[in-house]
């Protein structure tokens, strides 16, 4: 199976979330950064210049934001899970590619970027 030709592309998604392993993470909040694709024919939207034949990427940034707001957990994996989990219920079994980063890791020494990439039905 190979990757969908067509796709929704959205990068650089800001969300402030309490997730962290260390439990000021979790109290205090911090900056995460979220790209995410999905899979999908948009011919059709493009020959009727319709977004009822697309999938309207601002109903999935909305519900991200207000995941955010919520969400108390350990570990990017796990809020990865929620992600798809609310992208499955906007829209369904399509193919989808994220990229999860936590913009300050509390390494010290460390100022780069940690994430996770992670799929569900996009073929590698």
């Amino acid at each position: 199976m190979s990757a969908p030709a067509d796709r929704v592309l959205v990068r650089g998604l800001r969300l402030w979330a309490h997730v962290g392993v260390l439990e000021h993470e979790r109290q205090t909040g911090q900056w995460f950064e979220l790209d995410f694709s999905l899979g999908c024919n948009l011919s059709a939207a493009a020959a009727a210049d319709a977004l009822e034949h697309s999938l309207d990427y601002s109903l999935a940034i909305q519900a991200l934001q207000r995941q955010a707001r919520t969400i108390r957990c350990l570990t990017l994996e796990h809020w990865s899970d929620q992600v798809f989990s609310l992208l499955e219920e906007i829209y369904g079994e399509v193919p989808i590619w994220l990229e999860l980063r936590k913009c300050q890791a509390p390494v010290p020494g460390f100022c780069g970027i940690v994430a996770v990439q992670r799929s569900r039905r996009w073929p590698r």
